[in-house]
């Protein structure tokens, strides 16, 4: 046999096929290892993107807690306020009845001294009798 025909004859022999075999399965293990490496590098940035996102949730809930309490104090400064504003409104309306009333009395008692009667009184004024008498009976002209 020529020098040809023994390459080719170990070529094809049991022991070439099975280095052959060897050679193409330590192939593919290698492109299964990059593969491989590639999808732990992406699940590694996966999983740091949802622990961030994780870290964000935890800290919105804590400003949501921090953002409900203060909006509790408002609230309660906010009652406080309208029961000022309430108190105040009653005493304005108590400080306005009293005007009223002192001015109808001013009315009462200058009606008096020019010389109203009692009834004239009551009448331009609506104050009670009894008021109207002794308002007359202390402010009324001196004849």
């Amino acid at each position: 046999m020529d020098f040809q025909g023994l390459i080719l004859n170990y070529f094809f022999t049991e022991r070439a096929g099975i280095l052959l075999l060897l050679i193409a399965t330590l192939f593919y293990l290698l492109q299964q290892n990059k593969i491989l490496t590639a999808i732990e590098k992406e699940l590694a940035a996966v999983k740091e993107k949802v622990d961030s996102l994780v870290n964000r949730t935890e800290d919105t809930t804590s400003d949501l807690s921090s953002l409900s309490s203060r909006i509790s104090n408002l609230s309660g400064a906010v009652s406080e306020a309208n029961t000022v504003a309430e108190g105040t409104k009653k005493e304005l309306n108590m400080l306005a009845e009293g005007i009223n009333s002192e001015t109808v009395f001013n009315d009462a008692i200058d009606l008096a001294r020019k010389g109203s009667s009692a009834d004239e009184i009551v009448t331009k004024t609506k104050l009670s009798k009894d008021q109207a008498e002794t308002i007359v009976r202390f402010h009324g002209s001196k004849v």
